[in-house]
């Protein structure tokens, strides 16, 4: 009886100083200027996709999968971001032919809005050539890539403005990432440990958000997201 007790009490104690760290961080980022937005399923379910796939909604989880003859498969957020923006979200990788790939101010025209021809099929390529953006590739073992990096397209494409020696992402565990950028500076984050900062002098002001998955070897990719959130300024 003791014992359950102080189980309770010391149970009460962690939420309350985690309710307590989560409050301040969102009262930081505020007063840094930021706007927080939280996304669901629901929310990701209204979002425009491309390719061959489907998101499902799972246990209080997003389910993201590639189907039969999918050039890649990706989200894109309803609207553009500005030049200081962060993403956070934990995911799950379930096999490992799955490339997870985020692009951050994505966008084709001078006010920052992204458009894509109609017949577009989900081919990376398409991504290379018509729109300007930062590529962040951060489960990439299947492309034979040492570790997670940030690519410029169109320049200088597929030099990496910075790349990791390792990788950081094991199949079938959640894993906590942070990509941000925030004007000249860029920089991802792993399960609260920064990967890699670098900075970009001719930066991006800002653009929209992809989420972007593709199986290699035959395989289709698939993962599980949750708790997104876009901060941005």
């Amino acid at each position: 009886m003791k014992y359950s007790i102080l189980s309770g009490i010391i149970l009460l104690v962690i939420l309350f100083i985690t309710g307590s760290l989560l409050a301040q961080s969102t009262r930081d980022w505020s007063k840094k200027g930021y706007t927080s937005e939280a996304f669901e399923y629901k929310d990701l379910a209204a979002w425009v996709s491309y390719g061959r796939g489907a998101i499902e909604a799972n246990h209080g989880q997003t389910v993201m999968y590639e189907t039969k003859g999918s050039l890649g498969y990706m989200l894109v957020s309803p609207k553009s971001y500005g030049e200081s923006t962060i993403v956070s979200f934990d995911v799950m990788t379930l096999n490992a032919a799955t490339v997870l790939v985020v692009e951050l101010a994505a966008h084709n025209d001078d006010n920052l809005n992204l458009t894509f021809d109609s017949d577009y099929d989900g081919k990376v390529q398409y991504l290379f050539d018509h729109i300007k953006m930062y590529m962040f590739a951060f489960h990439n073992a299947a492309h034979n890539k040492k570790g997670p990096f940030v690519r410029k397209y169109p320049e200088p494409g597929t030099e990496p403005l910075a790349a990791a020696s390792k990788h950081v992402m094991d199949v079938g565990k959640y894993h906590h990432v942070e990509i941000g950028m925030d004007k000249e500076t860029l920089w991802f984050k792993a399960n609260g440990k920064r990967v890699w900062k670098v900075k970009d002098p001719n930066y991006y002001k800002g653009g929209k958000f992809i989420f972007r998955i593709r199986g290699t070897a035959h395989e289709t990719a698939s993962c599980i997201i949750k708790d997104l959130v876009i901060k941005s300024k």
